[in-house]
């Protein structure tokens, strides 16, 4: 009897394991893993530009007298076209910032008169001596010879410029802003030099003319070469026509007021200090996205 009991509590047992290990498995805790973060790709340049412009000094910044003498004769060539490149990059939406390198507008200029006998040497002159010898010689002579005067102005610049973009409104983006930098400004000129011309002899060696100092002819020249503190201000209206291009069309100001250039005064050939002219400018910007 006892023996029976016991057999039928181990039945029991066994017939009962299955169920407590299901039971026990329904309280084990459950296991998170924790999801990988998306990917975020990195624009590398993002916000950086590349940029250049041309544009044209509509405001002459070297003023000449030129006088109305029918003795002298007075030659100008001056390029008013300004370039310049750098690169840029857009602090926010609103504000953007630049560091560019330009030339400045150029001018030549001089004034040509001749002066009568202006240039010394001597001529060659064949002579009969004893005998029926010839006898070659040079003379004291003079000829007539070009006196110039001429001068030039040139300068390049490197800017720092700051810029404000007022908004988007049907594709076209206003700005306004300037800038500070430096300019490298030289003027040089030179006064009396004279084009002294050699003409040769005929063939039994009279005549002709030989310049006695050429080197003598070159004139005075003054000159000088320096940096000098500049600024700019200005506006315009940007366009974008691609995702990366955009074009503008712009006005600025621009001074340096130390520089000194050479003017053309009525004959004189005087020293001016302050340099300043109004340009309109056609500019392309590249975002580096």
């Amino acid at each position: 009897m006892i023996f029976k009991s016991l057999k039928a509590l181990a039945v029991a047992a066994i017939a009962l394991m299955p169920a407590t290990q299901a039971m026990s498995a329904d309280y084990d805790p459950p296991i998170y893993a924790d999801q990988a973060p998306d990917y975020q790709p990195v624009e590398v340049g993002s916000g950086w530009y590349l940029r250049g412009d041309v544009g044209y000094a509509f405001s002459h910044p070297f003023e000449h007298q030129i006088s109305s003498s029918g003795a002298t004769s007075f030659t100008n060539d001056a390029s008013l076209f300004t370039g310049s490149i750098g690169m840029g990059y857009h602090l926010n939406d609103f504000l953007r910032v630049e560091l560019n390198g330009g030339i400045l507008p150029t001018n030549k200029f001089g004034d040509h008169a001749l002066v009568p006998n202006g240039c010394a040497g001597h001529t060659g002159t064949v002579t009969i001596g004893p005998g029926g010898t010839v006898i070659i010689g040079s003379a004291p002579a003079t000829e007539d010879c070009e006196a110039t005067n001429r001068a030039t102005n040139k300068g390049y610049s490197l800017m720092a410029n700051g810029y404000v973009d007022l908004g988007t409104y049907v594709g076209l983006t206003p700005y306004i802003g300037g800038g500070v930098g430096i300019a490298y400004n030289k003027y040089f000129k030179t006064m009396g030099e004279r084009n002294c011309v050699e003409v040769a002899p005929d063939s039994t060696g009279a005549g002709g003319f030989t310049c006695d100092d050429p080197a003598g002819y070159k004139g005075s020249e003054d000159s000088e070469a320096k940096f000098n503190l500049a600024y700019s201000i200005g506006a315009g209206l940007s366009y974008q026509v691609s995702k990366n291009v955009s074009v503008d069309l712009g006005y600025e100001y621009f001074s340096v007021p130390s520089a000194k250039f050479v003017a053309y005064d009525s004959g004189a050939f005087n020293i001016h200090k302050g340099i300043d002219y109004q340009t309109v400018k056609l500019g392309l910007r590249y975002d580096l996205w």
